[in-house]
């Protein structure tokens, strides 16, 4: 058997009768800090692609993964501190702050 729904009445009997509460309900609404406009579409437009254009610049700016050109680099790196002194490995740090290895063969 469907139950026989019906819709509430939104109106407050109270409020109707009361009138200070009726003022205090009209100030309300006409305070502008509680009834604020919705932002112009172009400004939610510019809000999405500054947005945008900070994730690109964050993915573009971060260090790139790649090794550094090795061409020098510290004597007797820490790699290969065991390695016999018949042959070392001589690692060399550049002014240019390029790594420059001798002796190394992979």
């Amino acid at each position: 058997m469907p139950a026989q729904y019906q819709a509430l009445s939104t109106n407050d009997p109270e409020t109707e009768t009361d009138p200070q509460l009726q003022s205090q309900i009209k100030q309300l609404h006409a305070d502008p800090r509680f009834n604020r406009p919705a932002p112009s579409l172009w400004k939610r437009i510019a809000l999405l692609l500054v947005t945008a254009f900070l994730f690109w610049a964050a993915f573009q700016l971060k260090p790139q993964r790649s090794q550094p050109k090795i061409i020098h680099a510290e004597r007797y790196s820490k790699d290969f501190k065991y390695r016999p002194a018949a042959s070392p490995v001589i690692t060399e740090r550049l002014k240019d702050g390029v790594v420059r290895v001798r002796g190394a063969y992979f």
